[in-house]
């Protein structure tokens, strides 16, 4: 190598430096100093092996209100029919043998 590739090396590698000081300086002076204490500690989870730890509310279910009427006035119909039906008569011995063709491929 020559003189001047090593130079320009040396240059780039001291401005990388110089840049990141100047970053880590001014960070130091202007973050809030007490931004620290406002965090919570960090859990474990080993310490949590075996204990359950319930932190979120459980769902209440009431099962005492009762609704009697849906309002849709204000939705908007987009399709008369969205499938087909067809009524279809069959016993209970057609579609276990249905489930058993099924079952055997």
């Amino acid at each position: 190598m020559d003189a001047l590739t090593i130079i320009v090396c040396v240059v780039l590698i001291c401005s990388y430096i110089i840049v990141f000081a100047l970053g880590a300086g001014l960070g130091y002076l202007f973050l809030p100093r007490g931004s620290q204490a406002d965090f919570a500690a960090p859990t474990s989870f080993l310490k949590s092996q075996g204990k359950p730890t319930q932190k979120n509310k459980s769902i209440e279910i009431d099962d005492t209100k009762v609704v009697l009427k849906v309002d849709t006035d204000g939705l908007e119909k987009k399709f008369d029919k969205i499938a087909d039906s067809k009524k279809v008569k069959s016993d209970i011995s057609s579609s276990v043998n249905k489930l058993k063709s099924m079952k055997g491929k």
